[in-house]
């Protein structure tokens, strides 16, 4: 209710108040003056607040009177619906009336089963068998109205409920998006097998049923029939964190993204398909022509390199890379200078292009029309980064999280010999850059970036640039570090020590 709150504030503090004089049953507060239309579009706004609790929809139909019948009377309003541990009647209670309420209205649909205070275990979990059940028998009657799905666990077996009671459903007429997420990317690392073993056996999703409207999936640690299942005509794809014994293989992975032609995101983070001698012999490439964004996360990089280098992206303009052995394995540390050095190398002006049947030149990953990226976690030498930065004349945007120093150092002018020259000359990777975001980087070579980039006269200088502490508090205001930052233009974000919040008391 705090954005409704605010809402609410905002309107009795700024409408004009009546020239007129009313008695307190003519007139209670400015609210009282909006018309029913701007008043349900309020209500409206609250709903789109991602953090409010889709519940508020009751609060606000037992404010007064003619607030009950206006929410009552705008079953769009209830067409949120949301069940999160711990499982309580309310929710059930709620679900019920907002499935009676919300009418016709195509449903958004969340269940959230992660527990906070969860060990581990897969067999000792809070959230039990048959509250995923009854959480069903409420929602599956209405299925022809889901227009998204969202279900969030720590464990597989809720997600083994969801796909084996739904895959009798022949109809989801609306559904568009549809997120199936086990957060645990443990079984990602090297070595683990899918668990638990009784649960191995794969389910097509929704039986193989096609949902005509469904664009947008993601599947994070989930084990599906990927022979059956049909997933076509897509726009995103996220395919995360799955387990390497239960990934699709390579023909079946190929196929269920040449099935849509008009994929614009693809996240791989992890593990793709399996790749196999055989599988690599048929399958040679993976052309997606409408591709704009790539989020490519590696964990083994001798399968990262070999797996992108089956992908044709003509249309590509953001492109993310994450090291995630990082996350699955906290405490081992790899160069990622073998992915790096493959997209550099295989950019036509450092390989011999390869061509279309009519001659024209291509480029699989043409880094040279990216205008963003994203560095997660990633490591390399000053050379390598150099290298890489190299094949990006057109970026705009780079955000750069928990990346080693050698990633500004990179950006770094640098001289450029010119024979004959009575004058040196400088040169800059990234010429085009303008933003630069930075987690938990080194600040005095973020400050020292910033400043020679912004005095060389050949590139512009960075426009927007931001230094967010995570990991650390952020240096207190009256600290050098932070004068420094501030007067170099860096917008510095973080939490402050809890010196400085003691001295601000």
């Amino acid at each position: 209710m705090k954005t409704f709150l605010r809402i609410r504030n905002f309107f009795s503090s700024h409408l004009p108040g009546s020239s007129h004089r009313h008695s307190i049953r003519e007139i209670r507060s400015p609210m009282d003056c909006i018309p029913n239309e701007i008043l349900s579009h309020i209500f409206q706004l609250i709903l789109l607040d991602p953090e409010e609790n889709p519940a508020c929809s009751f609060s606000i139909s037992q404010v007064c009177v003619r607030w009950r019948d206006l929410a009552i009377s705008s079953p769009s309003l209830w067409a949120r619906i949301a069940f999160t541990f711990p499982i309580e009647k309310f929710q059930f209670s709620y679900a019920r009336l907002a499935l009676e309420r919300s009418g016709s209205q195509p449903l958004s649909l969340l269940m959230d089963c992660r527990d906070p205070e969860w060990d581990w275990e897969e067999d000792g979990h809070s959230f039990r068998n048959e509250y995923m059940e009854a959480i069903l028998e409420n929602l599956l009657p209405h299925a022809a109205r889901w227009k998204s799905v969202d279900l969030l666990t720590d464990t597989w077996a809720p997600i083994h409920i969801f796909l084996r009671l739904t895959k009798s459903l022949d109809d989801t007429p609306r559904l568009e998006s549809l997120s199936l997420s086990r957060c645990n990317a443990y079984f990602a690392a090297r070595g683990q097998v899918f668990q638990p073993i009784a649960l191995r056996d794969p389910i097509p999703l929704f039986g193989g049923a096609v949902a005509p409207r469904l664009t947008e999936v993601a599947l994070v640690g989930v084990h599906l029939d990927w022979m059956n299942s049909a997933l076509r005509n897509l726009t995103t794809l996220a395919f995360k964190y799955h387990a390497l014994d239960v990934l699709p293989s390579l023909s079946q992975f190929a196929a269920m993204l040449e099935s849509s032609p008009h994929l614009e995101h693809l996240s791989i983070i992890g593990w793709g398909p399996h790749l196999d001698p055989e599988s690599l012999s048929i399958v040679t490439s993976i052309v997606l022509p409408s591709l704009t964004k790539l989020s490519f996360g590696f964990i083994d990089m001798a399968y990262g390199t070999q797996l992108l280098s089956l992908f044709q992206l003509p249309s590509l303009r953001e492109l993310g890379l994450e090291d995630v052995d990082r996350v699955v394995s906290p405490l081992e540390t790899q160069d990622s200078h073998q992915i790096l050095q493959w997209l550099y190398s295989s950019q036509p002006t450092l390989r011999a292009s390869f061509a279309f049947p009519d001659g024209v030149p291509i480029n699989p990953i043409p880094l040279q029309s990216v205008r963003k990226l994203e560095l997660q976690s990633v490591r390399s030498s000053r050379e390598i980064f150099s290298s890489f930065f190299q094949c990006f004349p057109n970026l705009v945007s780079l955000s750069c999280l928990d990346v080693s120093d050698e990633v500004l150092e990179a950006l770094e002018p640098y001289p450029v010999d010119a024979m004959g020259s009575m004058s040196a000359k400088v040169g800059c990777r990234c010429p085009a850059l303008r933003e630069l975001y930075c987690l938990d980087s080194n600040a005095e070579l973020l400050v020292a970036l910033v400043t020679s980039r912004s005095v060389i006269g050949s590139v512009a200088p960075l426009r927007t640039v931001t230094l967010e502490y995570s990991r650390t508090s952020r240096p207190r205001y009256d600290s050098d570090q932070y004068i420094r930052l501030e007067n170099t233009g860096i917008q510095v974000l973080g939490v402050s020590s809890s010196s400085e919040a003691s001295d601000s008391e």
